[in-house]
């Protein structure tokens, strides 16, 4: 019992002691992440688990010319570096990263995207949600369709593709009244945006009335 309890012990102390000499992946990381960067359209790439081919290199060596031998779909690499004379192979996986923007506050329905209320992160290119947006200026100056709470990616579906028409603005009213068609003219009490509602005073008659903007200068009305 007691020699089974002392080989116990002078294993456990091996995998200690061994343990203690791994090779750090993470400079090698770093180098794969730019050599993946240049042929990825310059984008950032962040790099997964790392296994060996062989033997694994051992504790301290500085990892060098590192070469990509393939690429392997649809997110693993194969690459070759060496640590001082010898030659290592392995295979990594690995994430595109992709620029998306988040909201950094909750923005009310009809408001417009200024630039402090969003924020840009990088994702990987599998996790982003369709439609998410990924250029800020087709974000900033635009109206939102429905309030966003805060920390949501911001998509395509969530904000008016037009700039809001400014209130004062003079517009045509197409009123529908059953088979009848007037057309008059009004001017737009507050901001709207085409495809969104908008507040009208005719200028006829003075009222104000509710329509749909469907034009950066037409309103249609339907009594």
């Amino acid at each position: 019992m007691r020699k089974l309890l002392t080989l116990v012990i002078i294993f456990i102390s091996f995998l200690l002691s061994s343990s203690g000499f791994a090779f750090e992946a993470g400079v090698l990381a770093q180098l794969l992440a730019k050599e993946m960067k240049k042929l990825s359209f310059n984008k950032e790439v962040q790099i997964g688990q790392i296994r060996f081919i062989g033997f694994e290199p051992e504790k301290g060596c500085i990892p060098e010319n590192l070469k990509i031998r393939e690429i392997k779909r649809p997110n693993s690499v194969e690459f070759t570096f060496n640590c001082g004379k010898r030659q290592h192979r392995a295979l990594a996986n690995y994430e595109i990263l992709t620029t998306v923007y988040v909201t950094q506050r909750s923005i009310k329905r009809g408001e417009s995207v200024t630039e402090e209320d969003i924020m840009e992160i990088k994702q990987p290119l599998s996790r982003i949600p369709a439609g998410a947006i990924t250029e800020r200026d087709l974000i900033v100056g635009k109206v939102v369709k429905r309030t966003l709470a805060r920390g949501l990616i911001i998509k395509e579906e969530y904000l008016y593709p037009n700039t809001p028409v400014k209130k004062g603005s003079k517009v045509n009213v197409i009123v529908n009244a059953g088979k009848v068609i007037i057309m008059t003219e009004g001017v737009l009490k507050s901001d709207a945006v085409v495809g969104g509602n908008a507040r009208i005073i005719c200028i006829q008659t003075g009222k104000e009335i509710v329509g749909k903007l469907i034009d950066k200068d037409k309103v249609r009305v339907s009594l």
